[in-house]
């Protein structure tokens, strides 16, 4: 039951001004394609490379780089897919780097709601223990089947997300100094993981969907962050399904979900 939480505060630890995107796309025969796109905002890109220590850097005195061909070959090796090719990525606010991955076996793909875009990894060691999504793929005659497991949700009493401001009227003041305070530190903080089928979807029980995509994971914080109310039943959440109302959040909440679709 912890699962969520522990994406929330591994998020919060990261660039508070992360966007990240993860888009897997199936194919008829059960491969297909994985394409991340990771950014931070300039000021934000500024001030990491400017607390790299001095022995991480370069001989020219450059700090190491965060996104890039390195980092994006260390996450395919982790996700169970082929590095094909990469490109940086800089708009008006945002700079960072744009990674195409290859898979032949949708059933081999290693992927974490709690994934660190930059190396493919969790971002501590009960991270690292958390269990991936499962991926089972069966191609019939007339159409494919994907099932997606949910990793196991563990017990354990309480709130589903701990480390948020609370909700009791005795820690009013507090809480309320605390929510300003995450309003600044996760300002922009967006991150998606969703998955598209090459093809039509003809029947599945997943709740986000559109078009011939659905969504496992998404996390915007502005819109969470604006509406007190929101975080207060993110406080009090004792499973996922109580998420499911929550503007600025979008999760799965059922154990499995099942993908038939036609190309």
């Amino acid at each position: 039951m912890r699962r969520l939480a522990a994406i929330l505060i591994a998020l919060a630890a990261s660039s508070a001004c992360l966007r990240s995107t993860t888009a897997i796309t199936v194919r008829a025969d059960g491969s297909g394609t994985v394409v991340q796109e990771t950014a931070v905002s300039a000021q934000a890109l500024a001030m990491l490379k400017g607390l790299a220590p001095a022995s991480d850097k370069d001989a020219g005195g450059q700090p190491p780089s965060l996104f890039g061909e390195e980092q994006a070959k260390k996450a395919a090796a982790e996700m169970g897919v082929r590095f094909v090719s990469g490109e940086a990525i800089k708009t008006e606010t945002h700079e960072g780097y744009r990674a195409n991955f290859e898979f032949d076996d949708i059933g081999k793909l290693q992927m974490k709601m709690n994934q660190d875009p930059t190396t493919g990894t969790g971002r501590s060691e009960a991270d690292a223990n958390e269990r991936p999504f499962g991926f089972k793929f069966d191609r019939r005659e007339a159409s494919s089947i994907l099932t997606i497991v949910v990793p196991e949700q563990k017990p354990g009493g309480g709130p589903l997300v701990g480390g948020l401001p609370g909700t009791g009227s005795e820690n009013a003041q507090a809480n309320a100094q605390s929510l300003q305070m995450m309003k600044v530190m996760m300002a922009g903080l967006f991150v998606d993981i969703s998955l598209g089928v090459d093809g039509r979807i003809v029947k599945t029980n997943a709740t986000h969907v559109e078009g011939s995509r659905i969504t496992l994971l998404q996390l915007d914080f502005d819109r969470l962050l604006a509406d007190d109310a929101a975080m207060q039943k993110l406080q009090a959440a004792s499973d996922l399904k109580a998420l499911a109302a929550i503007p600025g959040l979008k999760i799965v909440a059922e154990p499995t979900l099942t993908v038939e679709f036609v190309k």
